[in-house]
């Protein structure tokens, strides 16, 4: 009890000190802390247990009070995944055209080669926007079903639309930018050999497989000798009778 009485001090220090400059964000966290007491036990109740959640909804959290740069208190995220009781969001925030990183935000069209921590969407592109946000690229949460406060009305990226891949790729990269480059890597070697093997295919079809040419192309490339040629098939059953 001693501690909860030094926390409860603590807090109202916190607030005396915000009340001046910033009554909004003491607003916010009195509302984060209601809906934690009202929601502690949510988690157990069928209503929040039985709530199916999938890749590409969008969801009104409460993501609790947290530090600076951490997304804190209410707001929008995208679901890219979900495990068990589990969920992974993107948080999504207004656009602020004050803030640097907002205005360098990437966009598929606007600023494509863009590299920061931002993703913006445009209310003008996704109709569950009444106004431009920006979604978080580095700030993946792990989120309880519990801290839903409600579904976004019409909010929802196919994720197999363009725009949800680059989201996820470049989540992919800003967490795991090894096993990114990897992947673009072995992508690229594959595309390269499709290409080669089309090529080889091609010319298969116009010299044939009896072609010496053709099939020392063939064995060099993939370092294996290749079955005898028809013709030799066929002498070296004459030798053997």
């Amino acid at each position: 009890m001693e501690k909860y009485v030094k926390s409860v001090s603590a807090m109202n220090d916190l607030t005396i000190a915000l009340n001046k400059n910033h009554r909004d964000e003491i607003a916010r966290y009195a509302e984060s802390d209601i809906f934690w007491t009202k929601n502690k036990q949510a988690i157990t109740s069928r209503a929040v247990s039985s709530r199916i959640v999938k890749k590409g909804q969008i969801y009104q959290f409460e993501f609790g009070k947290n530090y600076a740069p951490e997304m804190s208190y209410e707001h929008r995220g995208l679901v890219i995944g979900v495990s068990g009781k589990l969920i992974y969001a993107l948080p999504i925030c207004s656009y602020n055209a004050k803030i640097a990183e907002h205005k360098n935000a990437i966009h598929p069209v606007d600023n494509p080669t863009g590299k920061g921590n931002y993703f913006l969407l445009k209310s003008s592109e996704f109709s569950f926007l009444t106004h431009d946000s920006v979604l978080k690229l580095n700030d993946i949460r792990t989120l309880s079903f519990a801290r839903i406060k409600y579904r976004q009305n019409n909010g929802y990226l196919d994720p197999r639309s363009d725009t949800y891949k680059a989201i996820e790729q470049l989540a992919n990269i800003k967490y795991f930018p090894e096993y990114a480059r990897e992947r673009d890597n072995l992508k690229a070697e594959n595309t390269a050999m499709q290409e080669q093997l089309g090529r080889i295919k091609q010319y298969l079809k116009s010299h044939g497989m009896d072609n010496d040419i053709c099939r020392k192309i063939l064995e060099d490339e993939f370092d294996e000798e290749l079955p005898p040629k028809s013709s030799e098939k066929e002498h070296t059953q004459k030798e053997s009778k």
